[in-house]
């Protein structure tokens, strides 16, 4: 029997659906083992080995860091010398199913992470409905958007608030979570019914945050209810397995993917500042940079580590998200004297990421870039950070450093961090030291017991006959030229 020459491309995203995870709990998720058992499956690389927030705009672009630049929901910009919301009018990237919607093969899109609000031709496509980075709902078709809204109301998952939380708020979080997916899946069984589609791509989205705060932790610091992560899944399941079955097996190929993973935490982030601060403050008084404290405490980077949780969470939520995006900028550039800061933190999501005040590339930049000086302080920032180890032990805290630019070249490299931290997989630390820096001590804010890790997936189930071999899937860029060959029958590049 040939190859049926129309055929349809259902990818349903699992956002932080960790691989060993799901295969651990098949036996309670009847839907994805059933998945599991017809498809094919191949573990996928990431960027998420170093920059873990950078995996949607790589996937839904189909290339590497280096040519988008987008790593993290909130960037330095040097012109302007603070942090700011990555927006289309700076580092805009298209989602490869633009060019399928220009070639006239209409696609149905609902909350792909990190899109930017609609430009596509035809078609459907739904941004930030019940997205991890709750930014503003959008779509191509406004009154889509508007009818969205009257028919299945905001999801409850509401905006994350990285803080530790008590047993009570996270008891909510479960029922908004569990009310979300079923949501989800009747706006998505309605999106199936309501538009045409030669590729139909949704993402839940809620078992990353899930993952986040629902990991099973032995500390008895984190009250994680029980069973929370597995119920979430298995609401999941439900919803997939009702969106599989209400298309044709026979004329639809069904990619089941997740761009990343969840595991423990394994953060020092904490520690961050203080390290760059005596980092800076031992290059000055090598008369390296200029004489300087040796801390520089801004106003919000005080606030931010003094207030209790429950106040943090609740002035988050009570503010518009330009406050928020204000006091973090403030918090990680504040209070900096750019003359004599030779690199500083910016925001992670649990990685170290460190930026160079480069001459020529930051407005007030002080490091010559390429220069003796600024290869000296990179250097002093690997070995810094190398040093470091647990207290009471011969165990270091980095697994590596690593120079992204140099990773992921690309036209917009220069976007990316200078350095980032790899960390060795060890539990959050409290106590730390080095013989080059000194001892330190703080404890991990986040309230997560969770946090991402570099593996994908894919499973791909293809009844029709002559059906595309999927082996070819080794990393999260692959995915996009895939559904390319799978709907028009092009070869990957």
């Amino acid at each position: 029997m040939a190859r049926s020459d129309r055929h349809e491309v259902m990818m349903i995203g699992i956002d932080a659906g960790d691989i060993d995870y799901i295969q651990a709990s098949l036996g309670q998720l009847p839907n994805l083992r059933r998945l599991f058992s017809d498809g094919a499956l191949s573990r996928l690389r990431s960027p998420a080995e170093i920059m873990t927030a950078s995996v949607w705009p790589t996937f839904y672009t189909g290339k590497l860091p280096g040519e988008h630049g987008y790593y993290f929901p909130m960037q330095w910009d040097p012109n302007t010398m603070r942090l700011r919301r990555v927006s289309a009018d700076w580092l805009y990237c298209e989602p490869f199913w633009y060019e399928f919607a220009r070639q006239g093969l209409l696609v149905t899109a609902l909350d792909v992470q990190t899109a930017f609000p609609s430009r596509i031709p035809c078609g459907v496509e739904v941004i930030n409905w019940g997205a991890q980075s709750f930014e503003s709902l959008s779509s191509n078709r406004p009154e889509l958007a508007r009818d969205i809204l009257r028919r299945f109301g905001k999801h409850p998952m509401g905006p994350d608030i990285p803080v530790r939380q008590s047993r009570g708020r996270l008891e909510a979080m479960r029922k908004d979570l569990l009310a979300g997916v079923r949501q989800r899946g009747d706006l998505c069984r309605w999106l199936l019914q309501q538009t045409e589609w030669r590729l139909f791509i949704t993402v839940f989205t809620e078992c990353h945050r899930a993952g986040h705060y629902f990991w099973p932790d032995p500390s008895p610091a984190v009250e994680v209810p029980e069973n929370a992560l597995v119920e979430v899944f298995q609401a999941i399941d439900k919803e997939i397995g009702s969106l599989v079955a209400s298309v044709d097996m026979n004329d639809t190929v069904v990619i089941l993917f997740a761009v990343h993973g969840m595991g423990p935490n394994d953060a020092q982030s904490h520690f961050v500042p203080e390290i760059m601060d005596r980092i800076n403050a031992a290059f000055a008084a090598e008369g390296r940079a200029g004489a300087r404290p040796a801390r520089q405490r801004s106003p919000m980077r005080v606030l931010r580590e003094s207030l209790p949780p429950g106040v943090q969470e609740f002035v988050a939520r009570s503010v518009p998200e330009g406050v928020r995006d204000w006091v973090t900028s403030r918090a990680f550039g504040g209070g900096l004297a750019w003359d004599r800061t030779p690199g500083f933190a910016i925001p992670s999501g649990g990685e170290a990421f460190i930026r160079c005040n480069l001459a020529g590339r930051e407005k007030e930049g002080m490091l010559p870039e390429g220069s003796e000086l600024h290869r000296s302080y990179l250097e002093r920032v690997k070995q810094g950070f190398l040093s470091l180890k647990v207290k009471g032990t011969d165990i270091p805290l980095v697994k590596e450093v690593v120079f992204p630019g140099d990773v992921y070249a690309g036209p917009r490299s220069h976007h990316l961090p200078d350095v980032a931290v790899v960390w060795n997989g060890l539990k959050p630390a409290k106590e730390i030291y080095s013989e080059r820096l000194g001892a330190f001590s703080g404890q991990l804010a986040t309230g997560r017991p969770g946090n991402h890790r570099a593996d994908g997936f894919a499973v791909v189930v293809d009844r029709r006959s002559g059906a595309t071999d999927p082996r070819r899937l080794d990393h999260i860029v692959d995915l996009a030229p895939f559904v390319r060959h799978l709907l028009t029958g092009s070869e990957p590049m």
